[in-house]
């Protein structure tokens, strides 16, 4: 998934921030945000949780993922 998130940030860096977090040197961070599998991809707006993601998947499924959430 890192090639599929890395492209998904770099192809829409003027309209939003991914963030990775590694949840082995940040398990509060994981427990606080309920991340219960790997890979899990949480969407804010305002600092506030939007919406999350989990599991492997295509890029073209990711990005329409992330950008229905963000509608």
């Amino acid at each position: 998934m890192v090639p599929t998130i890395d492209a998904v940030a770099s192809e829409y860096r003027e309209n939003f921030i991914v963030a990775k977090l590694d949840i082995d040197e940040n398990r509060e961070t994981n427990k606080k945000y309920g991340g219960n599998g790997i890979p899990a991809y949480i969407v804010f707006r305002n600092g506030k949780v939007i919406g999350s993601l989990l599991g492997a998947m295509p890029k073209q499924a990711f990005e329409q993922q992330i950008l229905d959430i963000l509608k």
